[in-house]
């Protein structure tokens, strides 16, 4: 593989793909190293949002279940940021660092009083990332037979007007 295969694509938009990448790996990293200090707040406000807004959704699921839902959910944006930060070939690397993020999170949380590393975690936010990358990678390609019948159609149209 060539330096040059590992690049990122130059197409517009990508500085706001960045930015939306930038945001939620940095996210990421304060909800889950920050001190719990820190975090308490903020996390239990989130919390009575989601029990007003999501009450159905959440209401017959044990602790346990809302949280790897919300370890998988928060792992989402950032894998398909990546996604679709990277090439088409590539798509596939961002539920990779998704996982390795993840590992990298845990074993930091291990030095930080108060936070606990757990395997499952790994595998929440993994899957989390992977979903997140599987949707940039459909609407992508659903945006790319869009631009495709698009072409076809103004092709049609100039032939049948010549």
């Amino acid at each position: 593989m060539t330096t040059s295969s590992l690049q990122l694509p130059a197409r517009s938009g990508t500085g706001i793909r960045v930015l939306l990448m930038l945001v939620s790996a940095a996210t990421i990293l304060m909800l889950t190293l920050a001190p719990r200090a820190l975090v308490g707040p903020a996390r239990g406000l989130f919390m009575r949002f989601a029990h007003l807004v999501a009450n159905p959704v959440i209401e017959p699921m044990t602790y346990a279940q809302v949280e790897s839902t919300l370890n998988a959910l928060m792992f989402v944006p950032l894998g398909a940021a990546l996604a679709i930060l990277l090439s088409r070939r590539l798509w596939v690397l961002a539920p990779m660092i998704g996982f390795f993020l993840s590992i990298a999170v845990e074993t930091l949380q291990s030095r930080i009083p108060g936070r606990v590393p757990d395997l499952g975690d790994v595998v929440w936010n993994s899957l989390g990332a992977l979903a997140g990358a599987i949707v940039a990678g459909v609407l992508r390609l659903v945006g790319l037979g869009l631009r495709r019948l698009r072409m076809r159609a103004d092709r049609h149209s100039v032939a049948t007007s010549a």
